[in-house]
């Protein structure tokens, strides 16, 4: 138990196990049920797209027995023997009944018929036997009875022999007077009805229930002895239509699964097919789909347990090489075994290198403490002369000077005194910005001296208005700017190179121009240079627009967001880099204006 606590291993495969295991369990419950509704809702849209093709086949049957009644009129004898108000004779009956069972021969599963006569009140019966026959009452006024009103439906469901039947009540209609002079009742068994409702079942779906007119009067299940469950349902049905009328189709839960309805109506003619989609079905479905989910789950968490136990081992056996070392390291034994860097080391292999390197680094220190001690010595030393050597230059460049206006060499005394100011500008540490006016004179001092060097190849204009010389800049903010368009308009261009410093203020910012004819920026180098500036890399590397690239940075170290500029180069044309700074002046001394040649 000890162990296994102290195991990082162990601690490694319970925790994956963890990190897993449980989204795996929330995932197989959410995709559970959504499978679930899914699966449901697709059943309930395929069955009510079934319901309504079948739906159209029984209007289309029952629109068929509704027109037999009006293939009487095909026969003109028929249908003056059936308007004559005077009693049929015996050759008449039997012709009336030749004929009514001619019209109806080509339906078997029509049963007993019975037509009588709103005028003689005579009765006539073909294919019936005792307790299919219908008497129809006798008409007064041509009307039915109030207790015989059934009659005046077109179909209602009857049973005979404990069997559902459809009955189809048909009035014999004059066309000229559009009076009843008949009426024609036979009984349907539902056989094409359970062929057109026997397409919707299948063996893994639940029962299907035909019901007829508003009265939802069962007519057809596929459930034998299921007329408990048909009227409770039915009345279910009925209450939940009657509430919304509107709605032709539906669903209705229950615990035993879903109930799916589509109610039409055509011709007069109210039909609703019912169908049980079973909730067994549904959790079958989603079941066999988790299973094989939970299966694909445990493979992967057993193969995710055995690859962590052995990166587990594998690490573990590393960090104990590791700890070695540092052990040995601790006792003071710095001669470490060191083995051949890995090709492509990882994080460990990197740590156990570091870690040897640290100890070689030990060792030397502990044995050459005494050289470094005498090297911080001399170190000391040499700071000391540093701080002298300013001086002694600045003094040697002035006696130089002297001596050359006293052999009357008036230009070398000139470029000595502009050497040495340029000199001294560049060693003041101790202020970082200075007046505008100050850096202009310092980077006339050094083209000046650089036009001593390259003569007639080089020539400047330098421009500060007098409302612009009093604002503070950075200290070496112009010379490397300077210094590129000489080196690379002159050391690499075409042998002349003319520059231009001017500086225009405007309502709140400063803009410093620095304007050549020498090579110039290609696009990629511009956009180089934008990369660096706008990723803030600190450009180190000998390459095009260094200088210019290291003063971008400082500019933005020291105004921040308000330091603007850009680049525009046409090579061995004009190449123009602009500054944009913010205004910042003070008071101070007036310096002459900087325009010279």
């Amino acid at each position: 138990m000890r162990f296994i606590k102290g195991s990082l291993i162990f601690k490694i495969i319970i925790s994956l196990l963890i990190a897993t295991t449980i989204p795996f369990i929330v995932s197989n419950y959410i995709s559970y049920q959504m499978t679930g509704k899914a699966i449901k809702t697709q059943l309930v849209e395929l069955n009510q797209n079934s319901m309504s093709i079948t739906m159209s086949t029984l209007h289309s049957y029952f629109h068929e027995l509704s027109l037999l009644g009006l293939s009487y009129f095909n026969d003109p004898a028929l249908v003056r023997l059936l308007s004559s108000t005077e009693p049929q004779t015996p050759a008449e009956s039997v012709y009336i009944s030749q004929r009514l069972a001619q019209i109806y021969a080509n339906h078997n599963e029509i049963g007993s018929v019975s037509y009588k006569s709103a005028l003689t009140n005579k009765q006539f019966n073909i294919r019936h036997h005792y307790n299919s026959k219908v008497t129809i009452p006798d008409f007064v006024d041509r009307e039915l009875s109030y207790a015989h009103s059934e009659l005046q439906r077109p179909f209602q469901v009857t049973h005979i022999n404990k069997e559902r039947r459809l009955r189809v009540n048909k009035p014999f209609i004059d066309i000229s007077t559009r009076e009843v002079i008949g009426l024609t009742t036979f009984e349907v068994k539902p056989s094409r009805i359970a062929e057109a409702v026997d397409s919707l079942a299948t063996s893994e779906h639940g029962p299907i229930y035909v019901f007829l007119g508003s009265e939802m009067e069962l007519l057809h299940s596929t459930l034998s002895g299921s007329d408990g469950r048909a009227v409770a349902w039915q009345s279910e049905l009925k209450r939940i239509l009657l509430q919304s009328p509107a709605a032709d189709k539906g669903e209705l839960k229950a615990p035993e699964g879903s109930y799916v309805y589509d109610r039409e109506w055509q011709n007069g003619l109210e039909l609703t097919i019912v169908k049980l989609i079973p909730q067994a079905l549904i959790n079958e479905a989603r079941t066999s789909a988790l299973n094989k989910t939970v299966a694909i789950q445990v493979v992967s968490i057993a193969f995710v347990s055995v690859l962590a136990a052995f990166i587990a081992y594998y690490m573990l056996r590393r960090i104990k090489h590791i700890l070695q070392h540092i052990k040995m390291v601790q006792m003071g034994n710095f001669q470490l075994r060191r083995k051949p860097a890995p090709v492509t080391p990882d994080e460990l292999d990197l740590l156990e290198i570091r870690f040897q390197e640290m100890a070689a680094e030990l060792d030397e220190l502990l044995n050459k403490q005494y050289r470094h001690q005498l090297e911080l010595s001399q170190a000391r030393l040499k700071m000391m002369q540093a701080q002298i050597n300013p001086h002694f230059f600045y003094n040697t460049l002035q006696s130089i000077g002297t001596l050359a206006i006293k052999s009357n060499a008036r230009d070398v005394s000139d470029r000595l005194a502009e050497f040495g100011a340029l000199f001294r500008y560049t060693m003041d540490i101790e202020s970082e910005d200075v007046l505008l006016i100050q850096e202009m004179e310092h980077v006339e001092r050094y083209a000046a001296l650089q036009q001593g060097r390259y003569k007639q190849r080089l020539t400047y204009r330098f421009h500060c208005p007098e409302e612009a010389r009093q604002f503070r800049v950075p200290r070496m903010m112009l010379q490397p700017l300077v210094e590129n368009s000489i080196v690379h308009g002159l050391e690499r261009g075409n042998g002349h190179i003319h520059i231009i410093v001017q500086v225009a203020v405007w309502s709140d910012s400063l803009s410093i121009e620095v304007i050549d004819n020498g090579k110039g920026f290609t696009e990629e180098q511009i956009e180089w240079i934008k990369r660096s500036y706008a990723e803030h890399r600190t450009i180190i590397t000998d390459k095009h627009g260094i200088g210019l690239s290291n003063v971008l940075k400082r500019l933005r170290l020291y105004y921040g967001a308000s330091f603007g500029w850009s680049i525009a180069s046409e090579p061995y044309a004009r190449t123009n880099v602009t500054l944009q700074l913010p205004c910042q002046s003070t008071g101070g001394e007036e310096h002459e204006d900087a325009d010279r040649r």
